[in-house]
Order: C-alpha cells, then sequence, then structure tokens
C-alpha cells in the first residue's frame, strides 16, 4: 500500500488536540485547515495559505463520518515530516516550496510555489516511485 498523509518523524506527539471538524471520515495522516466560514476545521485543499493553516493540524486518529471531533496534533514548524507527493519524488525539488494537493498530498510539480506555500521539500524517501518526500510546513508570513 503505497503512502499517503503526513507523519511527523521522530519524537512523539506531545500536545494533540480534540478539535471540532463536522460529522467527516478522516484518515491518520490528513491534514485539516480551519474554515473561515464553517466553524470547524476542514479538509485542506490546494487553496490552503499558510494563514489558513495555523489553526489546523494532522489528524491523529481516523474518523467514522458520524463524530463530529478528532483528535489533531498541532502542526510543529521546527518539526520534519513525512509527505506524500503526487509525482514522482525528485532530489531537484529540494528547497521548494510546494501547495497541497489536497488534505493528503503535496504537490511537487517542480515549481516553486510562492502562491500558496504550505510545505518545504528537504529531501526524498525511498525511491522516486514511493511519492514520498520529508519536509517542514512553511509558517504563516505576516
Amino acid at each position: 500500500m503505497a503512502f499517503t498523509g503526513f507523519q511527523r518523524v521522530g519524537g512523539t506527539i506531545t500536545e494533540s488536540k480534540d478539535r471540532v471538524i463536522g460529522a467527516v471520515a478522516y484518515a491518520v495522516g490528513d491534514v485539516l485547515m480551519r474554515s473561515t466560514t464553517a466553524g470547524t476545521l476542514i479538509a485542506a485543499t490546494s487553496s490552503a495559505t499558510p494563514n489558513l493553516m495555523s489553526s489546523g493540524g494532522i489528524v491523529v486518529n481516523s474518523t467514522d463520518g458520524v463524530v463530529t471531533t478528532a483528535e489533531i496534533e498541532p502542526i510543529d514548524y521546527e518539526a520534519e515530516y513525512f509527505a506524500a507527493t503526487t509525482n514522482n519524488s525528485d532530489l531537484d525539488h529540494n528547497y521548494m516550496c510546494m501547495a497541497l494537493t489536497d488534505q493528503n498530498e503535496v504537490n511537487n510539480s517542480g515549481t516553486d510555489d510562492v502562491s500558496n506555500p504550505i510545505f518545504i521539500q528537504t529531501g526524498t524517501v525511498g525511491v522516486t516511485s514511493d511519492k514520498k518526500i520529508i519536509g517542514q510546513f512553511v509558517r504563516q508570513i505576516s
């Protein structure tokens, strides 16, 4: 089975929190962002910005679409994470900022995304067809 989502590298989750999500099914490793209209966290999208991600986080326990809260690990901007990618991983993409494709992968298109920079690649993991990289979430820029 292919790797999907985001996974913190090393260490343990020290501060997960129950957050309101609405009755939506999410998998472990999905990344959520705040909704400016729904009053909940929602699946991060390709339109996610660092500002919308600032109150979001990574799903720790899967949800079934019935419960309305989920255990969320806040994003640690100093930590490194494994991330699934849309395309095969590529060392030439190191230190490029990437937008999200959706809640469980980044768009590693080979261009530095300055409009919606959510994740910055610092390395690749495994063979290129594993579609797995390591990097950090981009802090909100004010």
